[in-house]
Formats: C-alpha cells, sequence, structure tokens
C-alpha cells in the first residue's frame, strides 16, 4: 500500500484544492461585501485581490496535482512491471549493460588483486603475444585491455570575430557596435576556455602492458609511455583510474576504466618496485573485495552496497591473464625500461 502513496497524495489534495479553495475565496468575497463606506476602500481592494489570488490558484493545483498524480502512477506501475518481471525492450537492453558492466568490474578487480599479490610472491604474471607491436630488447607483455584513455594540456586557439564597420543612422551603428563588442567578448571567452589546460583527446583505447611500458592505441597509433620516463603516478584504483605524469615533453595521461586498476599495479611496480606495489596508499583498497569499493562511473570511494563476491583463485579471470609460474620476475633492461625495486 505504501507505494501507492506516491500518486494518492497528490491526487487527494488536488480534490480537497478542488473544493476547499472556491469556498475560501466565496467566504473573502461575501466579507468585503458588507463594507461599503469610504474608510474600508483600502480594506475591499486587498480582500478582493486575495479573492482574485485563491480563484487562480485553483487550475495551478489542478495541473501539479494531476502532474504528480500521473508522474506517480506510472512509477508505481513500472515497479509492478519490474517485480512481476516484465521489461521494455529499452530496459532489458539497460539491464544487460549493467550486469555485464558489473560482471567485468568484478573479474577486473579480482584480477588485479591476484596480480598484485604474485608480485608480492615473487611470481611472474603469464605473457600474451601481441603482434602488432614490436616489443623492445628483454620486453614482455601481460594484458591487451581497454580503457578510457585522455590526455592533459593546453592548446592554442585563434580568437574569432574582429572589428566591424557600420554606416546609417547613429541608432543603426550605436546597435552595431553594442553586437559587435558583446561578439568578440563571447568569442575571447570561449577562445580562453578551449586554451587552457584541461584533459583532451577523450577515446576509448586498446591499452598493452608489458614490462617496460604502457601502449596505447589512440588514434590509430601506437603511443608508448615507458616507465623509466614517468615523474610522478596516482595509481588510484578506488577511483578505477590511474593518471601517469612524464618529463616536461610528454603531457600527463589518464586511463579510466574496470581495467584500470591492472596497470595501475604493473606500473607502481616498474617506477617503485616491490615496495611500492605493497606499500602504496592508493592500492590498499585492493586489499579488500570489490563488494567494499566503489564500481566504475562512481567519484567516491566509500563503502558501496554491491554484492559482488571476490573471484580470487589460481585460474585466470580476464582474458590475456594466467596464473604464476612460481619464477622470480624479469628484470626490464635499462634503458629505456626501469630495473624494478624491492
Amino acid at each position: 500500500m505504501r507505494r501507492h502513496l506516491r500518486w494518492i497524495i497528490p491526487l487527494a489534495a488536488g480534490v480537497l484544492a478542488v473544493v476547499v479553495l472556491p469556498l475560501i475565496a466565496g467566504a473573502i468575497t461575501s466579507s468585503t461585501s458588507t463594507s461599503t463606506s469610504s474608510s474600508t476602500i483600502g480594506a475591499t481592494l486587498g480582500s478582493s485581490i486575495a479573492s482574485l489570488a485563491v480563484v487562480l490558484a485553483i487550475p495551478v493545483c489542478v495541473v501539479v496535482a494531476v502532474v504528480l498524480t500521473v508522474r506517480g502512477a506510472m512509477r508505481t506501475f513500472r515497479d509492478w512491471r519490474h517485480r512481476t518481471g516484465r521489461y521494455t525492450r529499452s530496459e532489458r537492453s539497460a539491464e544487460l549493460v549493467r550486469v555485464d558492466r558489473a560482471s567485468a568490474s568484478e573479474a577486473a578487480w579480482a584480477e588485479a588483486r591476484r596480480l598484485r599479490r604474485a608480485l608480492l610472491d615473487q611470481q611472474v604474471p603469464q605473457t600474451i603475444p601481441v603482434w602488432e607491436v614490436v616489443p623492445q630488447p628483454g620486453e614482455v607483455f601481460f594484458y591487451s585491455v581497454g580503457v578510457e584513455y585522455e590526455r592533459y594540456y593546453g592548446q592554442t586557439v585563434a580568437q574569432g570575430g574582429g572589428s566591424r564597420f557600420f554606416v546609417g543612422s547613429p541608432a543603426f551603428v550605436l546597435a552595431g557596435l553594442a553586437v559587435s563588442t558583446l561578439s568578440n567578448a563571447s568569442a575571447r571567452r570561449s577562445a580562453e576556455a578551449q586554451a587552457r589546460d584541461q584533459w583532451r583527446e577523450h577515446q576509448d583505447v586498446r591499452l598493452v602492458v608489458s614490462n617496460q611500458r604502457l601502449i596505447c592505441l589512440a588514434g590509430g597509433q601506437w603511443v608508448s609511455f615507458h616507465y623509466s620516463a614517468m615523474t610522478a603516478v596516482y595509481p588510484e584504483v578506488g577511483d578505477w583510474a590511474l593518471v601517469c605524469e612524464f618529463d616536461g615533453i610528454t603531457s600527463p595521461l589518464r586511463l579510466r576504466g574496470v581495467d584500470a586498476p591492472i596497470a595501475a599495479v604493473m606500473t607502481l611496480f616498474g617506477t617503485h618496485g616491490l615496495d611500492g606495489v605493497a606499500n602504496h596508499p592508493s592500492l590498499r583498497p585492493l586489499d579488500a573485495e570489490l563488494a567494499t569499493t566503489t564500481r566504475p562511473g562512481s567519484t567516491s570511494t566509500a563503502t558501496g552496497t554491491s554484492t559482488a563476491t571476490d573471484t580470487d583463485t589460481d585460474t585466470d579471470t580476464s582474458p590475456g591473464t594466467g596464473t604464476g609460474t612460481g619464477t622470480t620476475l624479469p628484470e626490464p633492461p635499462d634503458p629505456p625500461a626501469l630495473t624494478p625495486r624491492g
């Protein structure tokens, strides 16, 4: 019964308004009709305005009540359909997407935890072949996943607008100058907004993770980001993101998505060694199961309500991964890769 209150209450309120408001307006009108002396002209005018306001409020209340009643009834009907398993085609598609994303995030999170544990145990993740990328001496590939790719930089933007000449009456010239000034100001603000430093090149890319670098297929080209060239790493696995800064030549890189924690663990191993993998504060969420961490798309790392369970086993949980072989991790050559510490 409680779920029906979302449409019963506005319906009852609308009916009550239709009944009560005319009575109030009539009472105000009758009270003013008995006073006709000149001393009560001001009070009569105020009462007339109040009566008119009450009358005008009647259709407003009716419209609001109808809208709220219809919305509440539709929500109640939709909830009933969902409880009985009657979904529309778009709802079924959205539910399938949500389930697939949840499954992918659970598998990727479990693999990131497994990878971290394997690295701390000095085990080698299973390598995969990547035929499109030419490996460098001593380089092996561990993962090939999809992520969201962004770069942070500013750019030079030509400002539009310019001077204009107006010929005609003084009013026409003044109006033209005013429009031109406003147009130039708007163009200048737009150019400044486009030129300032911000995240750009938003796209979904293929990411290959090796023992020496991250390689992204962005804009139809393979772009390499060597661990040895990184000057700062922010492995925000709780937000499903990895941010890397480089020397002054390469602009910062941000990777986001369900597989970003995997790239974050491997990148931190390449830049900080085993000590970073074990003790970096941003990897602490990997100590817990996915149920205590936000899913992709969230902006917080507070405890969520997911019912996902940990799938940590000795078997693979995502394409292109494998269990450790029990051998010591190979140290990548230097240069260009940074030898892991720890």
